[in-house]
């Protein structure tokens, strides 16, 4: 027997306060990292060096990039044609099903029901059921070739080089410091 509309709104109410009573908003913090070049000549004259490490860094990356995405391109091109014959032998057995009237495939059918006439089971409503057309399970989905070759992209080309590391140790290494501060941004203390 389902509750009193009252006594659902009370106990939702409650349910509601009691979840917003645990949330405690925990403070948040950034950390960032400030650079203090140095102070002397020669570790000044030896910064001047540094943009020329990190673009040497930057090219190497670059162009390994390029080399893998050139590797991974056959690849990618045989994963598609697999989809593809996958796609073909799918979407035959899509078609077959929708012809011969596999329940639940595509023909609509008249029957008896338990539910509500909107089909979510809202109550005791006995009556004559409808499957819509518009039920109909969809096709198969039709392989995408940029979209295989952007995923073996990602698995295998997509890496962090390491350039900000080379970065920090010349500037390190040239007498600079490299200050982590850590800063509260929200729901801070008092």
């Amino acid at each position: 027997m389902p509750a009193n509309p009252a006594k659902r709104a009370i106990i939702l109410i409650s349910l509601v306060s009691g979840l917003a009573g645990c949330a405690v908003f925990s403070p948040r913090y950034q950390i960032t990292h400030r650079y203090e070049p140095p102070t002397d000549p020669a570790g000044t004259v030896c910064l001047e060096k540094c943009p020329q490490k990190l673009e040497m860094c930057q090219q190497s990356c670059q162009s390994a990039y390029q080399a893998c995405l050139k590797r991974i391109e056959p690849l990618a091109e045989e994963r598609y044609r697999k989809a593809l014959e996958r796609y073909d032998n799918e979407l035959d057995t899509y078609r077959r099903r929708m012809q011969s009237g596999y329940p639940g495939w595509g023909r609509a059918t008249l029957g008896w029901g338990w539910g509500s006439p909107w089909g979510w089971g809202g109550g005791p409503y006995y009556g004559l059921g409808y499957s819509s057309p518009f039920f109909y399970e969809p096709p198969p989905a039709r392989p995408n070739r940029m979209r295989e070759f952007d995923r073996l992209r990602y698995q295998q080309c997509e890496v962090e080089c390491g350039c900000q590391f080379v970065q920090d140790a010349c500037f390190l290494g040239c007498g600079g410091r490299k200050i982590i501060e850590e800063r509260c941004i929200a729901n801070c203390p008092k």
